[in-house]
């Protein structure tokens, strides 16, 4: 990821839980809705469910209410909003390249 969004932002959440919860034990905060995405190479984004729905029609006439689950997956990370994949694009300097 080309952020630590989701890392610092569980340590935060821990920390809060752990002071609201003392007598509590093994304390554990995890952000869901963040996923392995494969493509050119393996990278964790953030993702929603979504509930697409609408009235189809019926063959024997009226309607019948369905809903489609789908998945959309962020191309920024919604805290911050640095583009996902930000660090592959850049394309690094070798030193015997930069001469003056």
């Amino acid at each position: 990821m080309a952020c630590r969004c989701k890392t610092e932002i569980e340590e935060k959440l821990l920390e809060r839980f752990k002071e609201v919860s003392p007598e509590a034990q093994a304390h554990e905060v995890e952000l869901t809705g963040y996923a392995f995405i494969l493509g050119d190479q393996l990278e964790y984004k953030g993702c929603m469910k979504i509930d697409a729905i609408a009235d189809f029609p019926l063959r024997k006439g009226g309607l019948k209410r369905k809903t489609q689950q789908q998945n959309m997956i962020f191309t920024f990370c919604p805290f911050c909003g640095v583009k996902y994949g930000a660090e592959k694009s850049a394309v690094p300097v070798e030193a015997d390249e930069v001469s003056a």
